[in-house]
């Protein structure tokens, strides 16, 4: 049996991806303020979407399954962001309506009558939808082949912040055996591990804490990196890269990038939206060095050799994943 393709409902699909606290969500109602745009959606809340190129990786589905559920799960969410369906009303999430430039219009949407109308009209206006999506770059061979359309913006941050980031969330301990976690994990020795995991098992359970996020960080780095360098030149053309620190302190000269690349253009909102980002800002090296020093006191020595290895190729690479 082979499955059928779906024809992509959605003309204009931009994700806004990177690693976990690279920065996404700054830019996802920046870039949700430009003109023609959607509100910003999230692939983890709907119909499971990052999930499966997660188990596609880790060969527990096919890459015609994985196309198949994810052509579906995408002209689901349009559909039904189409008529106000599952739209998030909590004020503070950044998938909010109320975060959008225009909340009254996802208001609306509820009472508009469900079917193929609302759909036409929504396509007919050929609106951007933007989503935020963990990890796209390492899993691009099966997004950009389910969804020929597709645009990346891979985020780009300092592994030094991301790995701060990641000891205050708790990543290199027990986190992962909560069942919010919506990330696909798997056992193995009787412990529940990440998929991040996958493939040094043995490897992530001998490390502690920090250098087991230290691990974990270079890892998904490389993943990256050999994913794009995998991509066909005219796929990696839809693919552009923000650097976290130098969009936050120069954010109008990738506004313009920004646009250019998503055929959009800033709205008279997107000043305000900056604003409420704290963008512009200026980097604080003091800050920065003191979450250096955190980090060099929690890990071992091999491990934190690693994380400044990592720091200098991100500084000195055109492209730094």
């Amino acid at each position: 049996m082979k499955l059928s393709k779906k024809k992509s409902l959605i003309k204009n699909v931009v994700f806004i991806s990177g690693l976990i606290r690279s920065g996404k969500a700054l830019l996802c109602p920046i870039i949700s303020s430009f003109n023609n745009t959607e509100k910003v959606n999230i692939a983890g809340g709907n119909f499971t979407l990052e999930q499966i190129p997660m188990l596609n990786y880790m060969g527990e589905m096919s890459d015609d399954v994985a196309r198949f559920l994810l052509q579906t799960g995408m002209n689901t969410s349009f559909y039904d962001n189409s008529i106000g369906r599952n739209s998030n009303f909590r004020p503070n999430d950044f998938t909010s309506v109320w975060k959008y430039r225009n909340p009254m219009e996802y208001v609306m949407r509820l009472f508009e009558p469900d079917g193929d109308a609302v759909l036409t009209k929504l396509i007919s206006q050929n609106r951007t939808y933007p989503m935020m999506v963990h990890n796209g770059l390492w899993h691009a061979h099966i997004w950009f082949n389910a969804l020929p359309n597709l645009k990346l913006i891979h985020m780009q941050r300092s592994p030094i912040e991301i790995v701060y980031s990641w000891m205050g969330k708790g990543y290199g301990n027990d986190f992962y055996y909560s069942d919010r976690v919506g990330l696909v994990t798997f056992e193995h020795d009787k412990k529940t591990l990440p998929y991040h995991a996958y493939g040094w098992e043995d490897k992530y359970l001998s490390l502690k804490n920090v250098d087991r996020i230290i691990h974990m960080v270079n890892h998904i780095r490389n993943l990256h990196y050999d994913s794009y360098e995998r991509l066909e030149s005219d796929i990696k053309n839809r693919v552009l890269f923000i650097r976290h620190q130098n969009f936050t302190e120069n954010p109008n000269k990738y506004l313009t990038k920004i646009s250019n690349f998503i055929g959009e253009e800033p709205s008279n909102d997107t000043l305000n939206i900056l604003m409420q980002e704290n963008c512009p800002r200026i980097f604080d090296e003091k800050v920065f060095e003191k979450k250096t020093k955190e980090i060099k006191m929690q890990s071992s020595n091999d491990a934190f050799t690693l994380l400044m290895e990592m720091q200098t190729q991100f500084k000195s690479e055109k492209l730094a994943i």
